[in-house]
């Protein structure tokens, strides 16, 4: 304790902390100033992602996809994304920490860390440790917290730091590895789904269907069992006459030798001494194996997130074909991963330098499975195409564009009204001048008198 009372201090000299408080030395679990994760969650999560394959394909397809984003920076006024600083047009450093996060690794490689840590504890960190990130294993950080004073009055709990604690003596990791307490302003905590009976831990999807992993776990049992006893159910063998307890034990293991396992399925029985053979147990047929199995396969979908189609589920496939892919995919996408990437461009907004008004943003133009089919694309191009249409003339071109392609149609700028030309200077007008007016009959002073009519007509 006396070591990490003294990395604390360490840490903290400075910031404003007191590293002395008992807000920041207890590390009991359940103490309101610390917040670790669940102790049993994490190994049962990754014991269900290692040997369930609905959690797997689950995970595996969230993964996939949530990993095939980029980040770009968000422009608060129009919306649109960028990549390069304002200033001096050069690729923004924000985002070369984010596309190089560690020697060799990739944007895909750190989104796929974070969705999976979520996935398996509900938590993911993600440490700037200045010449990289590094990701922190859930299991091993403890988000530490104190009670301070509002300004307006009041208390209110505010996260100081982060207490990362590897375990000592474990196989496979540093024996020399020390703990490190980090302040909140260089760890990224993305927690999606909040933890209700936590201020700032997540949690993982697998918490509230836990025992539907546990019942596939047990059908999937229950199916190998079933194989191993030569694919039958249980059987009772029955004599006419009273058997002793060595001809019931020899009997049982001279059963099991000749006709138990897969490999003695459908064998030739042959009793003698009066023997009979009775199915006590129902076929997978009988119980309906595969419609059980199904619906708890179909409740740990509905938690993850993920449409049965897209993984190829019983319960996905029986509800629709592979033609409504295009609209499943759709719903994955707005409803469970647009909403995650979001809130992890939050969270990681702490550790780039975000231009001003702009924010952290993804970009998803490059994701195939996202792009709309050929007809659909074509149709909505046309109607975006007869908006402009009718826009442009009234709006300034480029709001007018911006308006269309973002749905905002707050970003109109009504157009500068045309100048009106100036009016022609007249040229046959008479010039009164002289107070004469002109008229059929009366002419000005210097005008020539008009001939006379001939034969004395008037003319």
């Amino acid at each position: 304790m006396t070591r990490l009372i003294d990395v604390m201090s360490r840490r903290f000299t400075g910031r404003g902390i007191d590293p002395s408080g008992a807000a920041v030395l207890t590390t009991t679990y359940g103490s309101p100033d610390n917040e670790p994760i669940l102790p049993a969650l994490v190994p049962y999560t990754q014991a269900a992602y290692n040997n369930n394959a609905v959690v797997f394909g689950a995970i595996l397809a969230r993964l996939m996809l949530f990993s095939e984003a980029t980040f770009a920076f968000r422009d608060l006024t129009d919306k649109h994304l960028h990549g390069a600083n304002e200033l001096d047009g050069r690729r923004a450093t924000g985002l070369r920490k984010l596309e190089n996060p560690w020697p060799g690794g990739t944007t895909g490689e750190l989104l796929a860390r974070m969705i999976q840590d979520v996935d398996l504890a509900g938590n993911a960190y993600i440490w700037d440790a200045g010449d990289q990130l590094v990701r922190l294993r859930p299991d091993w950080v403890t988000i530490v917290s104190e009670v301070v004073d509002g300004p307006l009055g009041g208390q209110y709990r505010r996260v100081v730091g982060y207490l990362y604690d590897p375990p000592v003596n474990q196989y496979g990791y540093d024996q020399q590895a020390e703990p490190m307490v980090l302040s909140a302003d260089e760890v990224a905590h993305w927690s999606p789904i909040p933890d209700p009976c936590a201020n700032f831990r997540g949690m993982s999807w697998l918490t509230p269907v836990i025992r539907e992993v546990e019942a596939d776990n047990a059908m999937t049992a229950y199916k190998i069992k079933y194989l191993e006893n030569a694919a039958s159910p249980n059987l009772l063998i029955k004599y006419a006459t009273k058997l002793t307890d060595v001809q019931v034990e020899t009997v049982r293991r001279r059963w099991a030798a000749r006709y138990g396992g897969v490999d003695n399925a459908f064998k030739t029985v042959v009793l003698d001494e009066g023997a009979d053979v009775t199915t006590i147990g129902n076929t997978l047929e009988q119980m309906n194996f595969s419609t059980v199995q199904a619906a708890g396969e179909n409740r740990i979908v509905i938690a993850s997130g993920v449409p049965g189609i897209v993984i190829g589920s019983k319960e996905g496939l029986m509800a629709a074909t592979y033609s409504n892919y295009e609209q499943a995919m759709r719903r994955f996408a707005d409803l469970t991963m647009r909403p995650l990437w979001r809130s992890a461009c939050a969270s990681l907004a702490k550790l780039v330098p975000v231009p001003s008004g702009s924010r952290l943003w993804y970009d998803t133009t490059e994701i195939a499975a996202l792009r709309q089919g050929e007809k659909e694309r074509a149709e909505t191009l046309l109607v975006q195409a007869q908006a402009l249409a009718q826009l442009v003339g009234k709006f300034e071109p480029d709001s007018a564009v911006a308006a269309v392609t973002s749905g905002d149609l707050a970003q109109l700028v009504a157009a500068e009204p045309e100048p009106t030309p100036p009016a022609l200077a007249p040229f046959d007008q008479p010039d009164n001048t002289n107070g004469n007016q002109s008229n059929g009959n009366q002419s000005n002073g210097n005008a020539p008198a008009l001939p006379a009519a001939p034969n004395g007509a008037r003319p």
